[in-house]
C-alpha cells in the first residue's frame, strides 16, 4: 500500500509540473526529460508512468479539466449571487488573471484553449477529449443560464445551451485574439456584447 502511495504521489507530481509546462511551452516545446527534471525523478522513470507522451498530455488535460469544471460549477452554483452576477463574476475573474502578466492566464492565455490549438486539428484523441471538457464547462454554464431565464435576468427566447456554447466560444476567440493584441481589449469587448445580448428584450 505503501509503495502504491508513492507511486501515485509521484505520478502526480509529474502531471502537476507537466501541466505548468505545456500551459507556458505547448506540447511540441516540451519533453519529457523536462518534466523529470522539475519533478526530480529519475531518468527513464516516466514509463513507469504513463505509456507515452501522449498518454501523459491526456492526463494532463484530465487535471486541467478537474480544476477547470470544479472552479466553474462551484462559480455558476453560487448561491450568495444571482445567476447574472455570477457571470459578471467569471468575466471579472478572468479579466484580472489576463491582465496580470504574473498570472499563469496572463503569460499563456487558456490552456484547454491552446491545447485545442496545438493538437486537435492532428489528433482524433485529443479533439475527442478536448472537446468533452469544453462541453462539461458549457453545461456547467447553461445551468446557470437557465436559473437567469427561470429568474427572469434574461431574454426568455434565448435557449440555455445554445446560448452557452456562443459564450464560450466567443470568449475562446476573445482569448486568442487578446493574445494577438498584447492587452485585454477583446476580452472586454466580448463580456459587454455577452451582457448585452443577454439582457436585451
Amino acid at each position: 500500500m505503501r509503495e502504491t502511495t508513492r507511486k501515485d504521489d509521484t505520478r502526480q507530481r509529474l502531471i502537476e509540473a507537466g501541466a505548468e509546462i505545456l500551459h507556458r511551452q505547448g506540447y511540441a516545446g516540451t519533453g519529457i526529460q523536462q518534466v523529470l527534471d522539475a519533478c526530480g525523478v529519475p531518468k527513464g522513470s516516466f514509463y513507469h508512468y504513463f505509456r507515452s507522451k501522449e498518454d501523459f498530455a491526456l492526463a494532463v488535460v484530465d487535471f486541467h479539466a478537474g480544476r477547470m469544471v470544479k472552479g466553474a460549477r462551484a462559480l455558476f452554483a453560487d448561491p450568495a449571487r444571482t445567476p447574472l452576477e455570477r457571470l459578471r463574476h467569471f468575466f471579472a475573474y478572468f479579466l484580472g488573471c489576463f491582465a496580470d502578466q504574473a498570472h499563469p492566464l496572463g503569460q499563456s492565455g487558456c490552456p484547454i484553449g491552446n491545447l485545442v490549438q496545438e493538437l486537435a486539428a492532428g489528433s482524433p484523441v485529443f479533439q475527442q477529449r478536448l472537446n468533452e471538457v469544453l462541453c462539461d464547462l458549457e453545461q456547467c454554464m447553461a445551468d446557470m443560464l437557465r436559473e437567469a431565464r427561470a429568474a427572469g435576468e434574461t431574454n426568455a427566447r434565448l435557449d440555455p445551451e445554445e446560448t452557452a456554447r456562443f459564450i464560450s466560444s466567443s470568449w475562446q476567440g476573445a482569448i486568442l485574439r487578446a493574445k494577438a493584441a498584447g492587452d485585454c481589449s477583446p476580452l472586454v469587448r466580448a463580456r459587454d456584447f455577452i451582457l448585452q445580448m443577454l439582457a436585451a428584450s
